[in-house]
């Protein structure tokens, strides 16, 4: 497995996740935090998928333009 800088930023935001839930204090900062992990994830997620799906047309069309 290749480690990217998504899965870094992505393993710290878990990890901060998990800091301020178990350090306790305001609630405002872990769901803040559990927001913007979920938004990251879901436009990564994106980005993978129409890359998926670009290389999967460029092999089907037999070319290696993107659309």
């Amino acid at each position: 497995m290749k480690i990217t800088t998504d899965m870094i930023v992505g393993m710290g935001l878990v990890i901060a996740l998990l800091a301020t839930i178990f350090c306790g204090g305001s609630t405002e900062l872990p769901q803040n935090i559990a927001s913007g992990l979920i938004g990251y994830l879901g436009r990564t997620a994106l980005a993978e998928a129409e890359r998926s799906n670009g290389k999967l047309e460029d092999r089907t069309n037999g070319s290696n333009q993107q659309k």
